[in-house]
């Protein structure tokens, strides 16, 4: 029983450490003000894709999530306008873990107002 006790409290740490992270957060603000916050549980599959974020006049974002063979999330944020321009960052779950260490994405269709502008600033939990 024991011995059970020590692998599995070895596995959460083991995980918790190369940032395995349970859910992934993506704030969406303008001039210091928050406009949106989302929170994106990490599912334990290989590949999974989420859409956080559509303006509406169509700017689509998607946060894409990958699972590491050591046990570690990583993947990226991308927007894309439906004239097919994109911008995209990376997002590695052992680096950005706390709005400090942020990932940071500024996207937005110049000219539509503040519903078609986005920063966006993306890390894991």
């Amino acid at each position: 029983m024991r011995v059970w006790f020590c692998i599995l409290l070895f596995m959460f740490i083991s995980n918790h450490a190369l940032g395995a992270g349970k859910n992934i957060h993506v704030v969406r603000s303008d001039i210091g003000e928050t406009l949106g916050t989302y929170i994106i549980p990490i599912t334990p599959k290989e590949y999974n894709n989420k859409t956080v974020w559509r303006s509406p006049k169509g700017i689509e974002c998607s946060i894409s999530l990958f699972t590491q063979s050591n046990g570690g999330v990583s993947g990226g944020y991308e927007c894309i306008t439906p004239e097919k321009y994109k911008a995209q960052v990376a997002l590695d779950c052992s680096i950005n873990k706390s709005r400090e260490t942020a990932v940071y994405l500024f996207f937005g269709k110049i000219g539509y107002g503040a519903e078609e502008l986005g920063n966006f600033y993306i890390w894991c939990e």
